[in-house]
């Protein structure tokens, strides 16, 4: 290990080198975040925690610890810390706030990542309980509540996933590209990412998980931008994918989950009328299951993820990205609105051109 220029910052750290110059270099944080970071991946290593692990061609999109996820780690300890003030003070005049459920998505787990993974069952083992992500009533206060997802159902999900999640009897939910079943991924994926080696899993592997620990769910036929598409086809794709995966599984598929986090008002009700009981986005908001909150929020989380990210995700400490993502929404609207709004003196010509 060779020290990093960068140790006299106020985070402490060290780049751990694997391989000959051109392999992948990582950062190591010492509060036990660890990122790829970039190089040329094939046949290079990859720390993970205190572990190298091989990284098999697959490491130029996985995110970097840079700026950016800093500044959002920042944020959300300092949020994590606010938050638990707030809970102790209203605690103390007596009003204790409602426990609330942090769903969790992940998509693939990689061979390479399932020590990681390991470990991040275990955080939760140790500091939460494991709901279904369908979950409605009061839940229990003193320990953190999690649901476990899954979108796109790849095979590195059985293979790595499941059997750990089964042997600390872990319910999670697996969200299903109905269309694409036994291949690669048919919709667009980055190249190099890791996504762009898995496969999702065949009809026979779908039939055969365990539904005491398993709820599966709708991710669409052809995993589309739903918002995006004609709306007779958004109408097949949440309708078809729900009545094909029941066929399969001889279940009552009641959950879908977005493709990409897309939708609108429509695409919820087109969800709505199609007889879901839950729908899921990626807005990293606790969702309050004492509500009917048709749309419930997900915090995204990699095997990849370190210590402290990993224990603010499944704290619910990103939520102020969602305010910030809402935040940012309105204010493009009003200037979109703006823009396309006439000055005052315009003639009637003038705004509309082809009438003149």
């Amino acid at each position: 290990m060779m020290p990093s220029r960068h140790n006299q910052s106020s985070v402490p750290c060290s780049v751990v080198r694997t391989g000959d110059r051109d392999a992948l270099y990582s950062v190591r944080l010492d509060s036990g975040l660890t990122k790829p970071r970039f190089g040329k991946p094939a046949g290079s290593r990859l720390a993970v925690g205190k572990e190298i692990l091989p990284v098999n061609g697959s490491s130029k999109s996985i995110k970097r610890y840079g700026v950016k996820p800093m500044v959002k780690l920042v944020i959300s300890l300092l949020y994590f810390i606010a938050r638990r003030l707030s809970q102790f003070i209203l605690r103390a005049i007596g009003r204790s706030p409602n426990p609330q459920l942090v769903i969790l998505y992940y998509h693939g787990i990689p061979p390479e990542y399932r020590a990681n993974f390991v470990r991040q069952l275990e955080a939760i083992r140790r500091g939460a309980r494991v709901w279904p992500a369908s979950h409605r009533g009061d839940l229990p206060a003193g320990k953190q509540n999690v649901a476990i997802t899954f979108d796109d159902a790849y095979v590195s999900v059985v293979e790595n996933a499941l059997p750990e999640l089964t042997a600390r009897d872990f319910h999670s939910t697996i969200f299903v590209p109905v269309g694409s079943l036994g291949g690669p991924p048919t919709w667009p994926v980055e190249n190099g990412s890791l996504d762009a080696n898995e496969t999702v899993m065949s009809a026979e592997q779908i039939a055969r998980l365990p539904s005491s620990l398993v709820t599966l769910g709708s991710h669409t036929s052809t995993h589309p931008r739903l918002s995006r598409i004609d709306p007779f086809d958004a109408r097949e794709e949440i309708e078809g994918s729900r009545a094909g995966l029941q066929a399969l599984t001889a279940q009552d598929i009641r959950l879908l989950a977005f493709p990409y986090g897309d939708h609108d008002a429509s695409i919820t009700e087109l969800c709505r009328s199609a007889g879901y009981d839950n729908v899921f986005g990626i807005a990293p908001e606790p969702v309050d299951t004492t509500r009917s909150n048709f749309v419930r929020g997900r915090v995204k989380v990699d095997p990849f993820d370190g210590t402290l990210e990993f224990f603010l995700k499944y704290h619910g400490a990103y939520a102020w990205a969602s305010h910030v993502s809402s935040w940012k929404k309105k204010l493009r609207d009003r200037n979109s609105q703006r823009v396309r709004r006439p000055s005052y003196g315009q003639s009637m010509s003038d705004r509309h051109p082809l009438r003149s």
